[in-house]
């Protein structure tokens, strides 16, 4: 690689990092460490936190994997993703979602958990809730890994010292930054991916051997522009059915189920800012899925012309090997520096530290000085990052990355999913059936993962089966613990 890629990629990791760092709060207040204390109100902040939602849950398995599909099956994920799966999210969570969670006044993202089912299926939740975003890291850090060593043309010994590069640089970069120095860096990234995407789209079509309504042609004899199928067959993982019911589930897990997104929700003190972030957080979305879709696209069209003896089989391999082989001086390091950055471990990290020193050190301790439990953040946040960097090593096991992603996402967090909406829907449904529901509903998604369904139905069937048994089985478990959510 240049002289010139490799002098951008470190100016802007040194420089996010550093913009990130200034923004940190305040180091003796655990409120200020993990939700900002409400205080990201305003316009310029909403929008801040708004990009930060979208740099998130599109980190460098978004980059890899949307592409991949596109190359390798066409536009029908993105375009019912984007048309109505993204809609649907939308409109739950601004006109029914945040307007009643927000209402609660909760000072960390689990509180209304333990308000409407008590402490011990709060401690579930989270239990379900570290192992899913460990597994997610893990992917999370594999993924760029896997794009950085097909750039560089590196072996296999190249793995774990990257993996290590990845998770330790960023893991530190946590223990010091904060939940306000999370959300800066990630608004900077979001920004930054789209201009590399753009980019990158515009050289490939600048360097195809033919012209635009040839290739144009071409894309739609091959299919890939075909958007209709409308099969109802569950093992054909990309169908319209699939596609929108599962994207719809996925897209509410990030948003509702997910702690990255209620601590945002938090962060910004009121329904009325955060609706301005989501709505940030929904064109972002729209536009980097877009634009992934369109590098998914410009692949197809230039390697179908282009006779390259060195493209790999693998198609989670297409898009990084035409950074490293095609792209200009300069253009390569801008866009492999926002996938380096593109990880959201530094999210992940901050949002399982909160769970681990909320929902359990400060639970089981009796701990309650605010200093002492930042400090326990910092630590929990150090040892979160060491597991997800070690557990990197087997996610490949799960299949592609986009299929590893919906699995690890749908087999942890659709029993969260449903568990959030029946507490702050104020559903009545016992603390002790709701665990058992959760319960049911892992074991659900487990056995999708293992049958010959598509990986995308893993969520709908993990939150599905979860929230009918809790509805279910509450005449046989009593009371419900407290009934103060509205």
């Amino acid at each position: 690689m240049h002289w010139i890629d490799l002098t951008i990629m470190a100016v802007y990791l040194i420089g996010s990092m550093t913009a990130g760092l200034l923004a940190r709060g305040k180091d003796d207040d655990v409120q200020d460490y993990f939700t900002a204390g409400g205080s990201l109100g305003g316009w310029f902040n909403t929008i801040v936190v708004g990009l930060s939602i979208a740099g998130t849950f599109f980190s460098g398995i978004s980059f890899v994997s949307y592409p991949s599909v596109v190359y390798s099956s066409g536009v029908l994920l993105p375009v019912w993703g984007v048309a109505v799966a993204l809609p649907v999210s939308f409109l739950l969570l601004q006109w029914w979602f945040l307007p009643r969670f927000l209402s609660g006044e909760w000072k960390f993202p689990y509180d209304v958990v333990e308000a409407r089912f008590g402490a011990a299926t709060r401690t579930v939740a989270a239990l379900l809730y570290v192992l899913m975003r460990v597994g997610w890291m893990a992917a999370m850090i594999y993924a760029p890994t896997i794009a950085v060593m097909t750039m560089g043309g590196l072996d296999d010994w190249w793995f774990w010292p990257i993996v290590l590069i990845t998770g330790l640089t960023n893991t530190f970069y946590t223990v010091f930054s904060g939940i306000r120095g999370v959300i800066v860096s990630e608004a900077i990234q979001m920004l930054v991916i789209i201009v590399g995407i753009s980019a990158t789209i515009a050289s490939a079509w600048m360097q195809i051997p033919v012209s635009a309504a040839e290739a144009g042609n071409h894309l739609w004899e091959s299919g890939r522009l075909n958007a209709l199928n409308f099969s109802v067959d569950p093992k054909d993982g990309l169908t319209v059915f699939t596609v929108v019911i599962g994207l719809t589930v996925a897209n509410l897990i990030n948003y509702i189920g997910d702690q990255m997104s209620l601590q945002r929700y938090l962060s910004t003190g009121s329904a009325a800012s955060a609706g301005r972030s989501f709505i940030v957080n929904i064109i972002g979305v729209a536009i980097v899925v877009s634009l992934l879709t369109a590098v998914g696209l410009s692949m197809f069209a230039y390697f179908s012309f282009v006779h390259d003896p060195a493209l790999p089989a693998d198609a989670d391999q297409v898009f990084p090997h035409f950074v490293a082989t095609r792209l200009p001086v300069g253009v390569a390091g801008l866009l492999l520096a926002a996938l380096l950055a593109a990880t959201s471990i530094p999210s992940g990290i901050n949002t399982l530290a909160g769970v681990l020193t909320l929902d359990f050190h400060a639970r089981f301790s009796g701990q309650r000085d605010p200093g002492v439990l930042a400090w326990w953040g910092r630590a929990y946040s150090l040892v979160i990052g060491l597991a997800a960097t070690l557990a990197a090593g087997v996610v490949s096991s799960l299949g592609t990355i986009f299929e590893s992603s919906q699995i690890i996402l749908g087999i942890f967090a659709g029993p969260l999913l449903s568990c959030v909406v029946l507490a702050v829907g104020g559903l009545r449904c016992p603390g002790n059936a709701m665990i058992f529901a959760m319960f049911v509903g892992w074991a659900a998604g487990i056995g999708v993962t293992y049958s010959d369904m598509a990986a995308l139905w893993v969520a709908p069937t993990s939150a599905g089966v979860t929230l009918a048994v809790a509805l279910a089985m509450q005449p046989l478990f009593g009371k419900t613990p407290r009934t103060d959510v509205a």
